[in-house]
């Protein structure tokens, strides 16, 4: 039973491609917004968005091979765009100020993990005097294995904290503008050209920071663009285009009219 959940993994990755592991990512973020949408209303959000960035900045650090793509490709492009489609979710039900706070919320969330794993790793070893003691060798193993994934090189860090910050607050302003500027027609309009600005904004920022002027070791700007823009842009369009009709739908799962909703937050 303790390696049922590992091998369920393995049998994954030699049975499921990748591009069916997105698909199903993106449903199960898809049945998880609407829901807290329906129970929990903007408070639901909120929560769906911290859970997504803190899971993504994990999932970042593991790339993937997509068939039609040549380069490897960076995880983490499913729930970073889904948090772009939540703050959109709040600007248009609960207004521009809750997407804002959302936003705000999302930054500090980031930084209070980093903070509380670097406290959680600084914690003494236990020393393994005995072998044969299992527990003690696996406490150490895991030690290992919680460093690589949660002690984020700064250079890392400040990039998606800067590429967060510019591509969030990008992404409530244009939406709300385009919404003020059509008089709250052309839903679709709104919604994609919104995500698909900020979201390419955050991709290019990230990338950039990260692997070119951070990096000691600069990447080539074609594998820059290839590996972590162009691939996550083409996903990016896709997954805008998907969460259309969830926008639409997200109409039956608010409790209020938008009347009520918009300057409730």
């Amino acid at each position: 039973m303790d390696n049922f959940i590992r091998d369920i993994v393995i049998w994954m990755q030699v049975h499921v491609t990748a591009e069916m592991l997105t698909v199903v990512t993106f449903l199960l973020c898809s049945v998880a917004i609407l829901t807290l949408l329906r129970f929990y209303g903007a408070m639901g959000l909120y929560v769906y968005n911290a859970l997504a960035l803190v899971v993504a900045n994990i999932q970042v650090l593991r790339l993937t091979t997509y068939e039609h793509f040549s380069e490897p490709v960076a995880l983490g492009t499913v729930l970073f765009t889904t948090t772009f489609f939540v703050n959109d979710l709040l600007s248009e039900h609960y207004g521009p100020k809750a997407a804002a706070k959302c936003v705000t919320l999302g930054f500090w969330v980031q930084i209070l993990m980093v903070v509380w794993m670097v406290l959680t790793l600084a914690h003494p070893l236990v020393p393994v005097l005995d072998p044969n003691n299992f527990a003690l060798v696996d406490a150490e193993h895991s030690h290992e294995a919680m460093m690589q994934l949660f002690t984020p090189s700064l250079r890392l860090f400040i990039a998606s904290l800067i590429a967060y910050w510019c591509s969030q607050w990008l992404d409530v302003m244009i939406f709300a503008k385009l919404r003020q500027v059509t008089a709250g027609r052309f839903l679709w309009l709104r919604q994609n050209v919104s995500m698909m600005v900020s979201g390419f904004l955050d991709t290019v920022i990230f990338s950039v920071l990260a692997w070119r002027w951070f990096s000691v070791s600069p990447i080539p700007w074609f594998e820059l663009f290839m590996t972590f823009v162009i691939s996550a842009q083409i996903i990016r369009l896709f997954l805008n285009m998907a969460a259309t009709p969830l926008m639409y739908f997200s109409y039956r799962c608010v409790r209020k009219p938008l009347e009520l909703k918009y300057h409730e937050i």
